[in-house]
């Protein structure tokens, strides 16, 4: 990708997370990102180009991201329970804004075939990543007790985000990982 490109897709990113989907326009996305006035169309010619190169720019944010957590072994409840809590934290804090701009977008799939296809590639690598770590913790259907953490995992992100200073007692958190994990 392209410098410039690169340029607009991440001031786009940047533009969902902080002011949302009415503030995608080719425009805004120049402004933001200091580039010249056409730069943005130039590399994507229409509004849904530009949506997919931000969707596809995601992607490979969440594919570095999860590169680095691969080699991440989890040898308990506790620990997998820290992660959890860590990486609930870690997307609502430090990486909010791409946190808002990828569910500002999830609504964009609900109409958007390609966009729905990017997100569910995302989801699906978090789900083949965490059933086998499941799995190593006892869990008798990995695959079901991913999705049942994850869809938790969203849960929370989804109410740190618009209800902030509400947070999750660790204790619930140990509550549903046993939980995933009972047979």
């Amino acid at each position: 990708m392209s410098q410039t490109k690169a340029r607009a897709v991440d001031a786009a990113i940047e533009l969902l997370g902080t002011r949302g989907l009415h503030a995608l326009t080719h425009g805004k996305v120049d402004a933001a990102a200091g580039l010249p006035k056409g730069s943005a169309s130039n590399h994507f010619r229409t509004r849904d180009a530009l949506v997919r190169g931000v969707v596809a720019r995601l992607e490979e944010l969440d594919r570095q991201d999860w590169a680095r957590l691969y080699d991440v072994t989890v040898a308990s409840v506790d620990h997998l329970v820290d992660a959890v809590a860590g990486f609930v934290t870690a997307m609502t804090t430090t990486d909010r804004v791409r946190t808002v701009a990828r569910y500002t977008l999830a609504m964009e799939a609900a109409h958007n075939p390609e966009v729905r296809a990017s997100l569910n590639r995302g989801h699906d690598r978090i789900r083949d990543w965490s059933a086998p770590l499941l799995a190593g913790l006892g869990a008798s259907d990995p695959d079901a007790a991913a999705r049942t953490l994850l869809a938790y995992v969203d849960g929370l992100i989804m109410h740190a985000l618009t209800r902030p200073g509400v947070v999750e007692p660790r204790e619930q958190y140990v509550r549903v990982v046993r939980a995933c994990l009972e047979p």
